[in-house]
């Protein structure tokens, strides 16, 4: 009969040792207290700072952090555009404590006034029938001739004697302010300055 009574307190402090606190709360917008779905909750460990564990909000904007161990801790809520707001000294006595913070309410963040958007010119064109390159934007060609802004594109090389190719083949027609150009390719484009 003792036996069984030591089995009995045995299981019960078993059972007592494995109980956790709880914490639960919901999230709101505070303007239009709205529930904020998929917020972040976090919750750290005071003494050194450390992340302990973390949930989301539901649809409702509830959320539940099982298995809290004796301690004080802080809770972090964040959600994207909103201001994240910190509770501090959450003070878990017991092990089988259940904590409501209620509702939080987060504060839309800062909102963007303007917008800026740059674009630049882009250095080569695609049409039909023909690849238009902008030699104003070659930098590094600057004071040089428009041989040096050939040896610069993708997919043209030019050999030891000056001959051009684009992808291995001679047989294209280079065109010069929309003209196309006559006589030897290379004598043409070796006397053109590049800032024309």
């Amino acid at each position: 009969m003792i036996q069984k009574s030591h089995l009995v307190i045995l299981l019960f402090l078993i059972i007592i040792s494995n109980l956790k606190a709880q914490i639960v709360g919901k999230v709101i917008d505070s303007s239009d207290k709205t529930p904020l779905e998929y917020a972040t909750v976090a919750i750290y460990d005071v003494s050194n700072d450390k992340l302990v564990t973390g949930v989301i909000t539901n649809e409702k904007g509830n959320f539940t952090i099982d298995k809290i161990k004796k301690g004080v801790y802080k809770i972090e809520i964040s959600f994207i555009g909103y201001q994240p707001k910190v509770i501090t000294n959450v003070n878990v006595q017991t092990n089988n404590q259940n904590i409501n913070l209620n509702t939080i309410s987060l504060v839309l963040g800062n909102q963007l006034s303007e917008i800026i958007i740059k674009s630049e010119k882009s250095v080569l064109v695609h049409k039909i029938d023909k690849q238009v390159y902008d030699t104003e934007r070659f930098q590094n060609s600057q004071g040089s001739n428009a041989i040096e802004v050939i040896r610069n594109l993708p997919s043209i090389s030019i050999d030891g004697l000056g001959n051009i190719s684009v992808r291995g083949s001679q047989g294209f027609a280079v065109l010069l302010n929309g003209k196309p150009t006559q006589g030897n390719l290379t004598s043409i484009l070796a006397q053109l300055p590049l800032t024309l």
